[in-house]
C-alpha cells in the first residue's frame, strides 16, 4: 500500500467487532465451568447473532444425544467460514445464519434489527442465504435460499427474479408445514427497510429433494452442517441437482458422500473444545485492549 495518504483506501480490507469476551457467569475457569457458563461460541463472518455453547451442552456432543440449536448453527457457521476462506472474493456468495432465523417464518419474536455487523454486506445481497431450521421443535433440517438479492429492486429493478429455496431434510417424515409461506415471511422481515419485490414473493419455489435419511431420531443436528458441507463443494452443481435441472449421477448416499456423517459428532466435538480452549486462553490473557473479532 502506498504511503502517500491520498492514495490509501479510505475503507478497511477488515471490519473488526471490539468486544471483550465476557467471562462464565459463575465466574469460573472454562474447565471449572457449571450450567449457565459460555464455554465456547462462533458467529458466521460478518453477522452478529452468535452460536453460544453453555457447560451443559457439552454433554450432547456424545454419541446417542440430541443437539441443542446453537450447536447445530455452531456447524453451519464453520462450514460457512470455511467455505469463505477457500478463495477470494466469496464474501458475497453466501451468508449463513442461526437456526432462530426459522421463528420468523412463524412469527415468532420481532424482527431482527441488526443481524449482520456494521459495514458487512446486507444479508439479502448474497447468492446463497444458509440458516438450519426446527419446524416441529424437534428436528433440524437446512434451509438454502438461492438468489434471495434478485428480490433487492435497487439491485434488480427489472430483471428476473431466480429466487428459489431448497429444503435438505434428513427425515422426509418430518417436513416443514408450508414452507414456502414461512420462507416468504422470513425474507419479509430479513428486509431491513429495503424495498423488495412484494409482489413476487408467492412465485418463490421451495425444493425438497430426495436426500440421505438419518438411521436414528437424534442425529438430525449433525445433517444442517454435513449437507452445507457436501453443497458447497459443488454449489452451483448441487442446486442444480436440488432443482431437478441436472443431475447428478449415483445413488442418493453417493452423491451426499453419507458415509461421511459418521465423523461428523467427533469433529464437531473436537471444534467446540477447540474453540473452549481458545476462549480461555483469551481470558487468561491480561490486555486493556479488548480482543478483536474478524467480522
Amino acid at each position: 500500500m502506498s504511503s502517500n495518504p491520498s492514495t490509501q483506501q479510505t475503507q478497511p480490507l477488515w471490519t473488526f467487532a471490539q468486544s471483550r469476551i465476557s467471562r462464565p457467569l459463575s465466574r469460573n475457569r472454562i474447565p471449572e465451568a457449571i450450567t449457565g457458563d459460555v464455554v465456547a461460541d462462533l458467529r458466521f463472518y460478518g453477522t452478529t447473532i452468535p452460536a453460544d455453547i453453555s457447560q451443559e451442552q457439552l454433554q450432547t456432543l456424545e454419541p446417542g444425544q440430541w443437539l441443542s440449536a446453537d450447536l447445530c448453527s455452531f456447524y453451519c457457521n464453520e462450514v460457512g467460514n470455511t467455505y469463505l476462506e477457500g478463495a477470494p472474493g466469496r464474501e458475497k456468495d453466501l451468508v449463513v445464519l442461526h437456526s432462530r432465523t426459522w421463528d420468523l417464518g412463524r412469527g415468532l419474536g420481532g424482527a431482527p434489527k441488526r443481524i449482520r455487523s456494521p459495514g458487512a454486506t446486507h444479508v439479502l445481497e448474497h447468492k446463497y442465504l444458509v440458516f438450519p431450521g426446527n419446524d416441529s421443535g424437534n428436528h433440524f433440517f437446512l434451509c438454502i435460499v438461492i438468489y434471495p438479492s434478485d428480490l433487492l429492486y435497487e439491485i434488480n429493478p427489472h430483471g428476473p427474479i431466480r429466487t428459489v429455496a431448497l429444503i435438505l431434510n434428513s427425515l422426509h417424515d418430518l417436513k416443514p408445514r408450508d414452507p414456502q409461506q414461512k420462507i416468504i415471511n422470513i425474507l419479509s422481515r430479513l428486509t431491513g427497510g429495503r424495498r423488495i419485490h412484494e409482489d413476487k414473493l408467492h412465485e418463490i419455489e421451495v425444493y425438497q429433494p430426495l436426500m440421505p435419511q438419518q438411521p436414528n431420531y437424534y442425529d438430525c443436528g449433525l445433517y444442517p452442517g454435513f449437507f452445507l458441507s457436501i453443497f458447497l463443494g459443488k454449489p452451483d452443481a448441487y442446486a442444480a441437482h436440488c432443482m431437478g435441472k441436472t443431475l447428478i449421477e449415483g445413488s442418493t448416499n453417493a452423491i451426499w458422500e453419507h458415509d461421511e456423517i459418521k465423523f461428523s459428532r467427533s469433529w464437531l466435538k473436537r471444534l467446540v473444545m477447540a474453540s473452549a480452549r481458545i476462549r480461555q486462553a483469551a481470558l487468561d490473557f491480561s490486555t486493556d485492549i479488548p480482543p478483536p473479532n474478524v467480522v
